[in-house]
């Protein structure tokens, strides 16, 4: 059995058309056609029906083209199961990451792994919304917060911390707040993509307080949100991955550092269940955790 014939035979008739077949192919319509005819005088039987209109399976045609996809799929795990054992990770990496952390944090992880594998290319997708990773191809993803999609598997790489700020400025008449209760007089800017209508939980000695907000101004992005803080016009509760180098350069001022934001956020990178893990992205999952190992040097 030749198992080229049997590919060339299901193209023609998933494309319908030995001249389509043959484009896709990159080969001639004789070429298809002689193929074709010459798998069909090794069986003995009629696999298509010809007509000047269009192609169609003959019931023989059908049962065989059923069997071939069969046959090509298990061709193509063997592929790929053989691919996954390189030692060698190459092609395209297509990765999807929040906006803020890909700008602020992210140029040296990519310049780090791009030196280590320089034949895996990378096509780096920002957006704060987030995206459906098998839908739009992605091979992997990175995601701040809590996981929702079980279609996911994610491997944990740092902790994601997270600070009360406002800019020093927004003090000038009134005083910073002391107790938890005080962030109730102060306007809070909120960041679209999370929830804070029943309030900001706190933590502390004493235990949980759940603060109500005075909120009227919202964005979808953490870079605005942050200029938006230290442009005075209220206080918000960030990853410290934005706002941590503000913090240490006093451009920032930490509120109730004592009391802890009460939170499962994590960063994580994520792939696709259903996929098979390329070596192109195995390697990089790998890169990213150790990368990131330990306290993030935002937060040292």
């Amino acid at each position: 059995m030749n198992l080229n014939e049997m590919a060339i035979f299901a193209t023609v008739v998933e494309n319908e058309s030995f001249t389509a077949s043959a484009k896709l192919l990159g080969v001639s319509k004789s070429a298809v056609s002689k193929q074709v005819s010459r798998l069909e005088d090794r069986l003995g039987i009629r696999l298509l029906n010809r007509t000047t209109r269009r192609l169609s399976l003959t019931e023989a045609g059908a049962v065989f083209f059923e069997k071939c996809q069969t046959v090509i799929a298990v061709a193509e795990q063997a592929e790929q199961a053989v691919s996954r054992l390189s030692n060698v990770p190459r092609g395209l990496l297509k990765i999807n990451a929040p906006m803020s952390f890909g700008i602020k944090r992210m140029a040296p992880l990519m310049s780090a792994f791009r030196e280590q594998y320089p034949e895996v290319a990378v096509d780096l997708i920002l957006n704060d919304q987030v995206v459906d990773l098998v839908d739009e191809g992605f091979d992997v993803g990175i995601r701040i917060g809590r996981l929702m999609d079980s279609r996911l598997i994610a491997k944990k790489v740092t902790n994601c911390g997270m600070a009360l700020v406002a800019s020093p400025s927004l003090f000038k008449e009134t005083k910073i707040p002391v107790v938890p209760a005080e962030l109730s007089a102060l306007n809070f800017l909120n960041y679209s993509y999370v929830s804070r209508a029943s309030g900001l939980k706190l933590v502390g000695h004493d235990g949980t307080v759940n603060v109500p907000l005075k909120a009227d101004f919202s964005a979808n992005n953490g870079d605005f949100i942050l200029s938006a803080v230290e442009q005075g016009m209220g206080f918000a509760c960030m990853p410290t991955f934005i706002c941590g180098d503000l913090i240490r350069e006093g451009r920032l001022v930490k509120i109730l550092p004592e009391w802890e934001i009460d939170n499962d956020h994590a960063i994580y990178v994520v792939y696709p269940v259903t996929r098979n893990l390329p070596p192109k992205a195995r390697v990089f999952i790998d890169f990213m955790a150790k990368f990131y190992q330990g306290i993030p040097e935002w937060d040292q």
